[in-house]
């Protein structure tokens, strides 16, 4: 009797069922991915009510609550679901392929990471029911978040422990996956830029997130069970929560952008045609940044009251962590000099992630500097700052990838000119929607408010700023449609449409379940972006 074959299907023939209990790091790669689009759309959607709010002074279609609940619900969601959780989709679907290997290290711990990181956002929708608004803007920091009037402390904990919960479970699957289970031949200074950038961010989550774990816990046993960690009245410090949450926050910018900067090196090598410039260069300013990143925390606390030397020092590190930032900038021109450029979408959306990454750099200098950041400290220039950094440079970033590897995850080109229009019009719509921010923050206009006065130009620059936030909308729903489109109706993509020399490119397209059939050979001179030479 002729023994039975056993086919494996691709994840998108997967029944609802296989997806539910899949430990496929592919199909939890998606998982990820969609639950972050859901919620960088919900984040979105408040952040426009927003900014209809701010068209004109005055009261005029959302209530001052609803304002503060859209303010401390948009913050969360596009930090926590967007510039953090969708490199999750990232890691989860290439670090495998990219190592060659057939799976995550731990591939159980890595589906209840994902469905832990659901519960948060099971959480994140209890919010929106009224009666369980949480007001107290991202940060949480009491005494306020303390406060009855600042809403239900109790899920705005909950949801910081779940994701930092999925996130610890994630460092430690994907840094023990890259460590032990490369292919032979990818060493520490031949693997792609982007796996640096993924496992720097899981340190960074290893060592950081226990802090703001600490931090919310206390705030809760202070707001339910009547502890004093951060009632001054009785003996405690409003200032050890602030502490204690940017040891971890500060650096977490870093595990959104270092991703990102894997991803841009990775698109801006493969279409300029060219290795990456000075390879081990951005091998070593990345992980300079992760850990540099741990020790200026404190530039966000120059109002604080802390001691002026804490302030000297930490303006000190701020400043030293631009040149490992700038070295990056530098070598991305350097690939770019001289290389036979191809402007595809990714090209144009890695490029807009630069241009955008350097305008949050050049202002977020100043910022680290106390004379000035105590002139603007809570303006709108902070605002337009780090929406220039997290909000634009990372979501470029990320769309940029989404177009990059989305042949290899679907099988399927997306349309070429839909792709680009949507990058245009995204670049424009972010630039008029942030840029006047920096103008109206220096004049004095304070962040987090929600209403303002009569006051020089300000009318004008919100009604400007409103024009460009549904500017940037009109592109992302663009961007979404070019890659639905894609995966529906696309031409059939070949295994390897951009030339790349990455593992992955070595695949059909979509990937089989089992990744390789055997462990792939990597040559001697391997080099993930080309041949290279050190």
């Amino acid at each position: 009797m002729r023994e039975a074959i056993h086919v494996e299907k691709p994840w998108f023939a997967a029944s609802l069922k296989e997806w539910i209990f899949t430990t496929d790091h592919k199909k939890i790669g998606i998982l990820y991915g969609v639950t972050s689009l859901i919620f960088f759309l919900v984040g979105g959607i408040m952040a426009l009510g927003m900014r209809v709010e701010l068209f004109n002074p005055g009261t005029q279609h959302v209530s001052p609550d609803t304002y503060n609940y859209f303010l401390t619900v948009h913050g969360a969601l596009m930090l926590l679901w967007w510039a953090i959780g969708i490199w999750g989709a990232f890691a989860n679907f290439l670090i495998p392929l990219m190592i060659g290997a057939r799976d995550v290290a731990f591939p159980r711990l890595n589906a209840l990471g994902y469905w832990t990181f659901f519960a948060a956002s099971v959480i994140a929708l209890i919010t929106l029911i009224p009666g369980n608004h949480i007001m107290q803007m991202w940060t949480g920091y009491p005494p306020y978040s303390a406060n009855p009037n600042s809403g239900v402390t109790a899920l705005f904990v909950f949801i910081w422990h779940l994701t930092g919960a999925a996130s610890i479970m994630g460092a430690i699957n994907f840094l023990t996956t890259v460590v032990r289970m490369r292919a032979p031949g990818i060493g520490f200074f031949n693997m792609n830029l982007f796996l640096h950038g993924i496992s720097s961010m899981n340190l960074i989550q290893l060592l950081g997130v226990p802090s703001i774990a600490g931090a919310v816990t206390m705030l809760f046993l202070d707001t339910y069970l009547g502890t004093n960690f951060f009632n001054p009245a009785k003996g405690g410090d409003p200032v050890l929560y602030q502490n204690l949450f940017w040891f971890y926050s500060h650096p977490a910018v870093y595990v959104m952008v270092l991703p990102a900067f894997g991803v841009i090196s990775e698109i801006v090598s493969t279409f300029a045609r060219k290795p990456i410039f000075g390879y081990k260069s951005m091998v070593i300013a990345i992980w300079a940044i992760a850990l540099v990143g741990f020790i200026v925390w404190t530039h966000h606390m120059f109002v604080s009251g802390i001691p002026d030397w804490v302030k000297i020092f930490m303006s000190y590190t701020t400043v030293l962590i631009g040149v490992p930032t700038g070295i990056k900038i530098f070598n991305w021109v350097g690939t770019l000099y001289r290389g036979a450029v191809l402007y595809k979408t990714p090209m144009l959306y890695a490029l807009g992630a630069i241009l955008m990454f350097l305008i949050g750099g050049l202002t977020g200098i100043p910022l680290g500097l106390p004379a000035f950041d105590v002139a603007v400290h809570d303006s709108y220039f902070v605002v337009g700052h780090f929406h220039y950094v997290l909000g634009m440079a990372v979501t470029l970033a990320a769309f940029g990838g989404f177009f990059y590897w989305w042949p290899k995850v679907t099988g399927r080109m997306y349309p070429e000119g839909l792709g680009k229009l949507s990058f245009w019009v995204i670049i424009i719509g972010s630039n008029v929607l942030y840029f006047p921010q920096l103008i109206v923050g220096l004049s004095g206009m304070p962040r987090r408010y929600y209403d303002y006065p009569v006051l020089g130009d300000w009318v004008t620059m919100h009604q400007i700023q409103t024009v460009g936030a549904f500017i940037l909308a009109f592109g992302v729903l663009l961007g979404i449609i070019a890659l639905i489109k894609g995966a529906i109706s696309g031409e059939k993509a070949p295994a390897n449409p951009w030339m790349g020399n990455s593992l992955e490119w070595r695949l059909p397209s979509p990937p089989p379940p089992h990744n390789f059939d055997e462990t792939p050979k990597v040559e001697k001179d391997y080099c993930p972006h080309g041949y290279c030479k050190f």
